[in-house]
């Protein structure tokens, strides 16, 4: 049997065995089966890589990332996803014993710029929710009650994002009886699959409760809240759609978001005096540096809404 085929699927199944969305397990795969092309075109395979000393092999994942940067002219960013993918797959070897080497320590990544994230206006996300039934209409193919399932449907999804904070990877995984509508919070599934509570407005709660009503003469049989015209759970990919087709009809010259809407969720909660700390917890961060970002975006909103220049 195919040794190098053996290594990559057993990859797989660690991978797997960690818990990871099946869209990173992919794209982990994806980027190890090209790191798999370089090495053997260095004449030697995964296998016999493992074998080098740690040094022979850093130098060949150095000569990797600068082919990736001069060559290929890739971002750091994205070359840093391509080292986390290898850092992971050195980790799986010398965990599952196929090294006595721990080379994923030793993989540094390049640096890239701390960009803020960018978050919506509220005047604009309001402008975006009152044209949001603008393509449904349009649709001449759909009845009138399957339209008025996608507007209150996806009118909820934009509510529901901006509200909770939640990753739209978390939203299509919510269950029905998951929702506590007593104390107004929901069990969240996250990252790692870390289990969160998140909070949710009287104002969200109505539209929930609106959604459910037409989503009982639509469907009984579906434990996830989002579903989809064709009775099965909503994708990820299928909410950035319509995000994409949104933002085309409607906003033009700003690109949102399910993503924006969790920046913007963020942003407005540290504006209206909410802590990092609480902010954190919300958002399911693991490390409080990945949410102090936001203080940065908050200073910028305060400049924009200062007004004493030029008073005197």
């Amino acid at each position: 049997m195919n040794t190098k085929v053996n290594i990559i699927e057993d990859f797989k199944y660690y991978l797997v065995s960690k818990g990871l969305g099946s869209r990173t397990i992919k794209e982990y795969i994806l980027d190890v089966l090209k790191f798999q092309e370089f090495v053997e075109n260095e004449v030697i395979n995964l296998i016999n890589l493992l074998d080098l000393s740690e040094d022979r092999i850093l130098k060949i994942i150095q000569k990797y990332v600068s082919i990736l940067k001069l060559e290929k002219n890739q971002s750091n960013r994205g070359i840093n996803r391509k080292l986390s993918a290898i850092k992971k797959f050195f980790l799986f070897a010398f965990k599952n014993g196929l090294t006595n080497k721990n080379i994923s320590n030793l993989i540094e990544m390049l640096k890239t710029p701390k960009t803020l994230p960018k978050a919506i206006s509220i005047s604009d996300l309001k402008q975006f929710i009152l044209n949001i039934d603008l393509f449904i209409d349009s649709n001449k193919k759909l009845s009138t009650f399957k339209k008025n399932f996608l507007k209150v449907r996806n009118r909820l999804i934009i509510y529901f994002l901006f509200f909770t904070g939640v990753r739209v990877s978390e939203l299509v995984n919510i269950k029905i009886n998951e929702i506590d509508f007593e104390s107004n919070t929901i069990k969240v599934l996250g990252k790692g699959n870390k289990e969160r509570i998140v909070i949710f407005s009287d104002e969200l709660k109505d539209l929930i409760n609106e959604y459910l009503t037409i989503r009982k003469d639509f469907i009984k049989d579906n434990e996830y809240l989002f579903i989809s015209l064709r009775k099965k759970r909503i994708t990820p990919r299928m909410i950035q759609i319509l995000f994409k087709k949104l933002s085309k009809l409607v906003m033009k010259s700003f690109n949102i978001t399910p993503h924006v809407l969790r920046h913007t969720f963020a942003t407005v909660m540290l504006s209206n005096g909410a802590d990092i700390v609480s902010i954190k917890e919300l958002l399911g961060h693991s490390s409080l540096s990945t949410t102090q970002i936001y203080t940065k975006v908050s200073i910028q909103h305060l400049k924009d809404n200062y007004k004493l220049n030029k008073v005197l």
